[in-house]
């Protein structure tokens, strides 16, 4: 039996090892099931909280690669957690700690998905990456593929920082434009990548074996800290890193290493919400958002409009997990981006800032309990979109 294979989300079709993206008989989303009794019959996270710390690779069982063959790797994983000291005022022993997936070897936490997805990409045998990207996915990809030698191919909306594009060029990736916002993208890549017979690593859960690469986020957490956290904030766009980290506690606690699941909170920002605007009408499935995608976090600008079942994945999971999902604006984007950095000392993407904003907002209304503590996930840093903040700030008194 294999160790591994793909499953559908919503149906349960299960499928061979192949490079699939959605079920032939339900157009879900698919998801990655593991031969866990095997796996967990050797007590799997003990031995592994006590070893020298490395990167995401100490996890491989629980990774979609085959044992016996290499990785592509920069590093990834393996990131600092500090606890905040300055940017809020703290009561009722509640304490706030940043995940800073920023010093990943891209300044993102797209490294480590895009380093699993390329490693099943040569597994495959494959020649060719293709994605849409606002930016972050787009950068990871290219640099991963430069390590793997395939070709790599992105596709970014307009309005995409200068920064990422320019990256993504050194990296040697061939870049295109496409007029609009990011499901333009999305769906010109989806085409390309079919006709091209190319691996889409486009970063929402379009590609299973790269949203597996996010549970190894939660497996840090949980030896960092010593504990299950309370509450894990996460910036959302699709929203699979909300999802992968969730899905890393529950195989943590099938593996009976912990008996607690943390509650995660979804941020997304004002301009762009559709999750949230979800979330707060009590439906159950998430619609594309209607308006324009007006934000300066353009790293999740999503308005999910020829794919909003991913919106539903994440807001079930954010239910399931009994969390929450808000959004903030940007003026306080760029408030909490300039204190972040001169208050706690870490410089951080707009989007990231969303999720320490939204931890002082939960903090403030009186929405954490006492005794809470919090993991706000710094996704990307803020070098990767410096000129966008400038620009939003001339002429500004903060």
């Amino acid at each position: 039996m294999n160790r591994f294979w793909p499953v559908c989300w919503y149906c349960g079709e299960t499928y061979e090892i192949e490079p699939i993206y959605t079920c032939r008989h339900c157009n879900g989303t698919m998801d990655i099931h593991y031969e866990y009794k095997e796996i967990f019959s050797k007590a799997y996270f003990e031995p592994l909280s006590n070893a020298a710390w490395s990167d995401i690779w100490r996890f491989r069982e629980l990774l979609p690669i085959w044992p016996e063959r290499s990785t592509v790797t920069l590093g990834e994983g393996g990131t600092p957690l500090i606890r905040t000291l300055n940017i809020l005022n703290i009561a009722n022993n509640q304490s706030l700690w940043l995940k800073l997936e920023s010093v990943n070897p891209t300044l993102a936490f797209k490294d480590r998905p895009l380093a699993v997805a390329m490693t099943a990409a040569a597994q495959f045998g494959l020649k060719e990456v293709v994605c849409a990207s606002t930016g972050n996915t787009g950068v990871a990809a290219a640099a991963y593929a430069a390590r793997a030698g395939l070709r790599c191919t992105i596709y970014v909306p307009e309005g995409t920082p200068e920064e990422k594009r320019s990256a993504m060029e050194q990296y040697g990736a061939v870049l295109h434009t496409v007029a609009g916002h990011y499901s333009d993208a999305y769906k010109v890549a989806e085409e390309m990548a079919l006709e091209r017979q190319a691996f889409n690593l486009t970063s929402t859960y379009m590609n299973p074996y790269a949203v597996e690469g996010n549970k190894t986020v939660a497996y840090e957490l949980a030896f960092q800290l010593g504990k299950v956290p309370d509450w894990i904030i996460v910036p959302i766009g699709a929203g699979p890193l909300l999802s992968g980290i969730y899905k890393g506690f529950k195989e943590m606690r099938l593996a009976g290493f912990t008996d607690k699941l943390p509650r995660m909170a979804g941020v997304q920002a004002e301009g762009c919400a559709p999750i949230v605007k979800a979330f707060q009408a009590g439906e159950a499935d998430v619609q594309p958002w209607s308006g324009p995608a007006q934000t300066i976090a353009s790293g999740i600008a999503d308005p999910l409009l020829t794919y909003p079942a991913d919106g539903t994945r994440t807001l079930s999971v954010i239910r399931e997990s009994e969390g929450m999902a808000l959004a903030i604006a940007d003026a306080e984007l760029i408030r909490y981006r300039r204190l972040l950095a001169e208050r706690e000392g870490v410089l951080a993407e707009l989007s990231s800032v969303t999720a320490v904003a939204a931890a002082a907002h939960m903090q403030q209304t009186g929405l954490l309990e006492q005794n809470a503590t919090v993991v706000s996930i710094v996704t990307g840093h803020g070098l990767k979109d410096m000129s966008a903040a400038i620009n939003h700030t001339k002429g500004s008194v903060l």
